[in-house]
C-alpha cells in the first residue's frame, strides 16, 4: 500500500488545546500512536503507553457500491486524512472491496472515495475507526455508497419579467458524517448567462437535497416566491435530486407587497332589486377583519380589504322584505397579474368565473331565499384546517344557528388515558389492573358571529403535539324554524404537527424486560403485589421521539457492539426518516408499568409497550435493531455505538457519533 512515509510531522491535533509534534522515519505508526495516545487523554482513558510498544490500531475494510443497484464498483481510490494528516494517500483498489491497516483506533478520520475512470463521482466520508486494544483490528464497515454523476441544468424563470433569474447560488452535499472540512465537499453550481442555465453535478443516485438562498439583498426575508408551496424551506428554494430530471425549470414571482383593494358588491333578489339590510365581512391577505358599509348612491355594500394572493367575503343569513336569505360566501384568488378568479358559495347564478385584477372589485350575488323546510340548512363553507393560533374550527351556515357544548365534540383519536387499580377507591377498575382507553374527548367551547351563522369551536387546553384530532358538530337548531338538524361536511380531521427540534440524545436503546440497570422499573403493581422480573436478554429497540418528524431524512449506521463487557464489531444500516416520511419505525405509546400489573385495553388506536424504561409518552417510534441483550450495568457493559446524520427540513446538515447503553 502507498502509506506516506514522514519525515517530519507537525500534527496539528486541535483538539481541545493540545498540539503535537511528530517524528516518523519509515511509516505512520508513530503518528498512529500519537494520535491514539491523543484520543486516550481526551476521553479520560489514557493508559500509559510503554516506549516502543505497538498502539492500538485497526484494520478497516469494506466495500464500494453502487447506489443505484449495490453491486461493487470495478476501481477506487481512497485516501485516509486523521487531523490534517494523510495516512492514506489514494491507494488504488479492485472490485470495490478495500483493507486499510495500521489506522489509529478509535479516531475520527475523513475517507475520500475516488474513480480513476470517471465510473463515479467521488465522495467523503467522516467516520470514527472504532474500538481496539490490539494491533490491527479488524473493523467492517460494510458498504460504502457512490454514484455516477448527473449533469443538472436548472432554469429559474420570474414570472414577473419573464426572464431567468440571475444571482443564485445552488448548492448541495452528498458527503457522510460530520466534519469541519466538509463544506470543500459541497457541489456548487455555475451559471450561463448565455442561456439563463444555472449548472451542478450531483450524484445521481443519492437523494440530496439542492437548494439556493432566495434572499438575494440579505436583508433576513425571501425577495421571490416559489410557484410551488412545496420547493421552499425557510428562506430556500430547495429541491430533491431524486424526484428531478436533468433538466428542471421553476418559477418564481417577485414578493410584491399587498395593495388595498375595495370591493363594491350589489345583492339583489330574483327580479334584480336590490336587498337592503345585509352586512358583509372581509378577511383578507393580512389576516384582518372588515366590516361593510353601504354606498346609498351607487346601492353597493363597499368593503376595503389588503390583498396579496386571497381574500374572502362572508355574506351572513339575514331578511329583507319580511323574507329570509340565505349565508353566502365570495373567494377572490389571484390567477395572475391580470386575472382574479371568483367563487361564490351559497348563492344563485354563476359561481365560478374570471374578472380583470382591478384596484376595484365589482360584484353582484343574487342570495338564496331560505325556505320553512328545516333541511334547507347547509353548510356554506367550512374550513378546511384548523386556525393556526388557537387550533380552533370554523364553519359558516346557511342560516343562523344556535347549539349546546354537548352536541360538540373534540376527540384525539390517537391518544390515550391511564387509570390504575389503586388510582381511586371509587371506581370499579381492580387492584392489579390497568386501563389503557383511547378515544380521548378534549373539553371545547364554543361562539357564533356573524349573525348566528358562523359557528366557532375551541379547545379549551393545548393540544399534544403528534397526535390526531376530529371535530364533529352533532345537531344544530335552525333559529327561524326552531328545529334540529344535523348537517353534513361540518367535521374536520386533523394533525398536530410536532415542530420540537430534534434532539440526538433524545434517542434511547431499551429490551423491554421490565428491569433497568438490573432493577425492576417498577417495584409493585397497582395491588402493591411486588414484582419481581429478570434482567434476561430480549430484542433491543431504538426508542425515538416523534419530534423525528420534523427532519428531512436520519439514518443511523450501528458499528460496535458491547455484550457483557465483551466488544465487537457489527455493521448495520437503519434508515429511519426518507424523504420526511418516517421509515421502518412504528408509532406506539409508552406506559411504565410492573411486569405482573394486568393491562386491559379499550378503543385503543395505537400500540401500547408497558416494559420499557422510558418515561410515559402519548406517542414515541420504535426500530428494532436485531439484537438480543440484557440491560448495561456497570459491572458489565451493554451498548450500541452508532455513527448518525440527519438533515432537518431547513437543510441543516447533523452528523456524529453516539453510545448507547441498553436500558
Amino acid at each position: 500500500m502507498k502509506y506516506v512515509n514522514l519525515v517530519m510531522i507537525s500534527v496539528s491535533l486541535c483538539l481541545l488545546t493540545a498540539c503535537l509534534e511528530v517524528e516518523n522515519d519509515n511509516n505512520n505508526e508513530d503518528v498512529v500512536q500519537v494520535i491514539q495516545a491523543q484520543n486516550e487523554i481526551l476521553s479520560g482513558t489514557n493508559n500509559s503507553i510503554i516506549p516502543g510498544t505497538p498502539a492500538a490500531s485497526v484494520t478497516l475494510t469494506g466495500i464500494v457500491v453502487n447506489a443505484l443497484d449495490n453491486q461493487a464498483v470495478s476501481t477506487s481510490n481512497i485516501t485516509i486524512i486523521a487531523a490534517d494528516v494523510v495516512l492514506v494517500d489514494s491507494v488504488s483498489f479492485n472490485g470495490g472491496e478495500f483493507k486499510l491497516e495500521n489506522l489509529p483506533a478509535n479516531s475520527d478520520i475523513e475517507m475520500i472515495i475516488e474513480s480513476s475512470n470517471n465510473e463515479f463521482l467521488s465522495r467523503a466520508y467522516f467516520i470514527n475507526t472504532g474500538h481496539s486494544n490490539a494491533v490491527n483490528t479488524a473493523n467492517d464497515f460494510g458498504q460504502f455508497e457512490v454514484s455516477t454523476a448527473k449533469d443538472m441544468q436548472i432554469t429559474v424563470i420570474n414570472k414577473t419579467s419573464g426572464l431567468p433569474l440571475t444571482g443564485l447560488a445552488f448548492k448541495a452535499s452528498s458527503h457522510y458524517g460530520t466534519s469541519s472540512r466538509s463544506n470543500k465537499y459541497q457541489h456548487h453550481s455555475t451559471y450561463n448567462e448565455a442561456n439563463g442555465v444555472y449548472h451542478i453535478t450531483i450524484p445521481k443516485f443519492l437523494n440530496i437535497m439542492v437548494r439556493a438562498n432566495l434572499d438575494l439583498n440579505k436583508d433576513g426575508e425571501i425577495d421571490y416566491n416559489p410557484e410551488l408551496n412545496n420547493n421552499i424551506s425557510s428562506n430556500e428554494l430547495y429541491f430533491l435530486s431524486s424526484n428531478s430530471d436533468e433538466s428542471l425549470t421553476l418559477y418564481v414571482e417577485e414578493k410584491m407587497p399587498l395593495k388595498e383593494i375595495e370591493f363594491r358588491i350589489t345583492m339583489i333578489d330574483a327580479s334584480a332589486n336590490v336587498l337592503l339590510g345585509a352586512e358583509l365581512f372581509s378577511t383578507d391577505s393580512a389576516g384582518t377583519q372588515t366590516t361593510s358599509t353601504f354606498d346609498a348612491a351607487t346601492q353597493q355594500y363597499v368593503i376595503s380589504a389588503m390583498f396579496g394572493d386571497y381574500s374572502q367575503v362572508e355574506i351572513p343569513s339575514f331578511m329583507a322584505n319580511d323574507i329570509s336569505y340565505q349565508s353566502a360566501s365570495i373567494s377572490l384568488n389571484k390567477n395572475d397579474d391580470d386575472s382574479l378568479r371568483v367563487n361564490i358559495s351559497g348563492a344563485l347564478e354563476n359561481c365560478c368565473y374570471n374578472i380583470a385584477n382591478t384596484d376595484v372589485v365589482e360584484l353582484a350575488v343574487m342570495p338564496r331565499i331560505v325556505t320553512n323546510d328545516s333541511s334547507s340548512l347547509e353548510v356554506v363553507i367550512a374550513a378546511n384546517e384548523v386556525n393556526y393560533i388557537d387550533k380552533s374550527f370554523s364553519i359558516f351556515y346557511s342560516q343562523a344557528i344556535t347549539t349546546s357544548v354537548n352536541s360538540l365534540s373534540l376527540i384525539n383519536t390517537s391518544g390515550f388515558t391511564v387509570v390504575k387499580g389503586n388510582d381511586s377507591s371509587t371506581d370499579v377498575i381492580l387492584p392489579g389492573t390497568t386501563v389503557v382507553s383511547g378515544m380521548v374527548d378534549i373539553p371545547v367551547s364554543f361562539e357564533t358571529s356573524l349573525n348566528d351563522t358562523k359557528l366557532t369551536i375551541t379547545p379549551v387546553n393545548s393540544l399534544s403535539k403528534g397526535q390526531n384530532y376530529q371535530y364533529n358538530v352533532g345537531n344544530l337548531v335552525v333559529k327561524s324554524t326552531e328545529k334540529s338538524v344535523d348537517v353534513y361536511n361540518d367535521s374536520l380531521s386533523f394533525y398536530i404537527e410536532n415542530n420540537d427540534d430534534f434532539d440526538i440524545n433524545d434517542v434511547h436503546l431499551d429490551n423491554n424486560n421490565f428491569t433497568s440497570n438490573g432493577n425492576a422499573i417498577t417495584l409493585s403493581n397497582s395491588a402493591g403485589d411486588s414484582s419481581s422480573p429478570s434482567n434476561y436478554d430480549r430484542s433491543v429497540y431504538l426508542y425515538l421521539p416523534s419530534s423525528i418528524e420534523t427532519l428531512q431524512s436520519f439514518s443511523m449506521r450501528l458499528y460496535s457492539v458491547t455484550e457483557d463487557g465483551v466488544s465487537y464489531n457489527s455493521v448495520r444500516n437503519f434508515t429511519l426518516v426518507r424523504d420526511s416520511n418516517t421509515n421502518n419505525v412504528s408509532p406506539l405509546g409508552l406506559v411504565k408499568l410492573a411486569e405482573n400489573e394486568t393491562l386491559i385495553t379499550e378503543s385503543l388506536q395505537t400500540s401500547i409497550e408497558t416494559g420499557t424504561a422510558q418515561l410515559d409518552n402519548q406517542k414515541v417510534y420504535r426500530a428494532s435493531t436485531s439484537i438480543y441483550a440484557s440491560d448495561n450495568l456497570d459491572s458489565s457493559e451493554n451498548s450500541l455505538t452508532f455513527e448518525y446524520a440527519y438533515q432537518t427540513k431547513a437543510g441543516d446538515i447533523v452528523t456524529g457519533t453516539i453510545n448507547l447503553p441498553v436500558q
